[in-house]
C-alpha cells in the first residue's frame, strides 16, 4: 500500500475568503467554556466561471470568537458589507427529537467590515 513518503500537496487546504452582506443582526452569545461567540449570515453574490455576476445569492454562517467577536457584534449591522478569512468547519447536532442535523459554517479568523455604520448610533438606538 503506502510508502510512508508523503506526496506534494496531499495535506489540503481550508481556507475560505468571502465578501458579502450581513443578513440580519449579528447574535452574540457565551460558548458553555465561556468563550463569547458572534454569529451572523452572510449572502454572498453568485458569480459564475467566467466571472460575470449571476442571479441568486449563496447564504453563509459565519462565527467570530473572542474579542473580536464581541467587537463585531457592536460594529455591524443588517445590511452592511463585510469580508471574511477563514475555515470550513462542519457542525452536527442531534434535536430533541432524535433527528441528525448538519450545517457548513465558516469560523473566521479575520473579518473586516467594509460599510460604515449607518448614522443612526448604536443599535436600537432612535436615529
Amino acid at each position: 500500500m503506502g510508502t510512508g513518503a508523503s506526496l506534494p500537496n496531499c495535506v489540503g487546504v481550508n481556507s475560505v475568503n468571502l465578501i458579502g452582506m450581513l443578513v440580519g443582526e449579528p447574535a452574540l452569545r457565551v460558548a458553555v467554556e465561556g468563550e463569547e461567540v458572534c454569529t451572523m449570515r452572510v449572502a454572498v453574490p453568485r458569480v459564475g466561471r467566467s466571472g460575470m455576476p449571476e442571479p441568486g445569492v449563496v447564504y453563509v454562517e459565519v462565527t467570530a470568537t473572542g474579542l473580536r467577536g464581541r467587537e463585531l457584534a457592536d460594529e455591524v449591522a443588517e445590511g452592511m458589507r463585510i469580508g471574511v478569512s477563514g475555515r470550513l468547519e462542519l457542525d452536527e447536532w442531534v434535536t430533541p427529537a432524535g433527528e441528525r442535523l448538519s450545517r457548513f459554517e465558516v469560523v473566521a479568523d479575520q473579518l473586516e467590515v467594509l460599510d460604515a455604520r449607518p448614522p443612526s448610533g448604536p443599535r436600537g438606538a432612535p436615529g
